[in-house]
């Protein structure tokens, strides 16, 4: 087998390459650096694809869902540095500024990949924790008041949301204190699981979904997750609500593959369906009074967090792994729009755009897009997923579950649609954007943007056949 990117080389280079951004004093060498890393993270990605179900380092194994958020997490994570780049020299940030944030964006990526490949319970909440305090760094960048408070929110809340998971796992390790299920690894208490009290099965659950929904995005802990979207610069909100709502899910999925072969399958469906639901009617309801633009987006991911957890609940596993996929990219792509917004208003709230199609054109196409991304319109292939998800569940015995998440989706829909288009349309009656046209600079940068959105189409609709059955691998855990 290939070592030379084994997970413990991608740690240890991850490490160096972090030291390095933080004492190197040039432009030129923070880029060198962060470029470096990308090709190291792409590196172990293709690594992690041709040695697929190989155990590596004890509790490091990839599988094809391993893979499939390792490969979302090189793209994203590279638009994702090119734009913090170009951040830092708008805001004409100095370069030790600049260094911190680059070298927490390492450590906070690197915590997402050891999430990916953990195969124990243990590891992975470990992980997360660590993905808190790099993430924390980055909340803070702005460093202004509502961003010192988003952060030490971040922190208190995770931390509890930790401590909560925590207390789960200890519920499991004493539910497979008298079985065979020697370890806390996911194989190990997969296999043992059936001979568990579902009592203290069903009460581990609750706790571990409990915990790791400040993570996943999803009620009961969803609104630090909103207040940090909102602090942090807009491509770090882009990987709040793509690569670490995706950690959320590897985390709750990995866990609900253990205790779905046992006979409390039904119970942990209709958990999911119900916190998926909430979590959906919690965004309708603050999305319709919502005002910042930024928080609207914040709103949206909860949105759709909810969507994958009714898929997951409902059986549409594949579809569940898909729309995550494609929300990732579509959201990353109206964050980063989201920034050029900022720069033209001075400002996140919704009123203060307007006539946008006239003073940034490439901008406005990304918005108009992403949109119809969001709300799951044809040609979109969110359409195609949350299809797949609401069709799967009204075969179901949960299927009146339906009728209440889709005029939801309706509520959503409307208010989304009503507020993008004021900002695309609006006559502006007084001066609101800076200039009456975007810079040429401005209109180069909405390409990535444009790139993401397409991978949302490609993926829905022309995906390869072997893309296809390759998510299809992913999205299934066991038989």
């Amino acid at each position: 087998m290939n070592t030379l990117m084994h997970p413990y080389v991608f740690f240890a280079g991850a490490a160096i390459i972090a030291g390095l951004l933080i004492i190197a004093r040039t432009m030129s060498a923070q880029i060198l650096l962060l470029a470096s890393y990308i090709v190291l993270l792409a590196s172990l990605t293709w690594h992690e694809f041709t040695t697929l179900n190989v155990i590596e380092a004890q509790y490091l194994k990839a599988d094809p869902l391993t893979v499939t958020l390792l490969s979302v997490l090189t793209i994203l994570g590279a638009v994702a540095a090119f734009q913090g780049v170009l951040y830092a020299k708008h805001r004409g940030d100095s370069i030790s500024h600049l260094a911190l944030h680059n070298a927490a964006l390492v450590g906070f990526l690197s915590m997402l990949v050891g999430v990916y490949l953990s195969r124990h319970i243990g590891l992975v909440w470990a992980f997360l924790e660590a993905s808190t305090l790099t993430a924390a760094v980055l909340i803070y960048h702005n460093r202004n008041r509502n961003s010192v408070e988003a952060t030490w929110k971040y922190v208190f809340v995770c931390s509890i949301g930790i401590a909560i998971a925590f207390a789960g796992i200890l519920f499991l390790s004493i539910a497979g204190s008298a079985t065979d299920a020697h370890d806390l690894s996911f194989e190990a208490l997969r296999a043992g699981a059936h001979t568990m009290d579902p009592t203290w099965l069903k009460i581990s659950f609750l706790f571990l979904l409990a915990g790791f929904s400040v993570k996943l995005g999803v009620v009961p802990l969803f609104n630090v997750d909103i207040d940090a979207k909102d602090a942090a610069p807009s491509h770090i909100s882009a990987l709040l609500s793509s690569v670490l709502m995706n950690a959320g899910f590897s985390a709750v999925y990995r866990i609900y593959s253990v205790y779905s072969g046992t006979s409390i399958r039904p119970w942990l469906n209709s958990v999911l369906l119900l916190c998926g639901t909430l979590s959906i009617l919690a965004a309708a309801v603050y999305i319709l009074k919502v005002k910042n633009l930024k928080r609207l987006l914040a709103y949206s991911s909860l949105e759709h967090a909810g969507i994958v957890l009714i898929a997951v609940g409902s059986g549409a596993w594949f579809a569940a792994l898909l729309h995550l996929v494609l929300h990732s990219f579509a959201k990353s792509a109206m964050f980063l729009q989201y920034g050029h917004y900022f720069r033209l208003t001075k400002s996140k709230k919704i009123n203060a755009g307007g006539d946008y199609l006239s003073a940034h054109p490439a901008g406005a196409g990304v918005f108009i897009v992403g949109l119809l991304a969001l709300c799951a319109v044809p040609p979109m292939g969110t359409f195609l997923s949350e299809m797949l998800a609401l069709t799967t569940l009204l075969g179901t015995a949960w299927w009146w579950w339906a009728l209440i998440i889709i005029p939801l989706l309706a509520v959503i829909l409307w208010a989304m649609t009503k507020r993008i288009v004021s900002i695309l349309y609006r006559p502006r009656h007084h001066t609101s954007v800076n200039g009456s046209r975007a810079t040429m600079s401005m209109a180069m940068e909405t390409i990535p943007q444009y790139a993401l959105l397409a991978v949302v189409i490609w993926l829905g609709f022309f995906a390869p056949p072997a893309v296809v059955d390759f998510l299809h691998r992913a999205s299934i855990l066991h038989p």
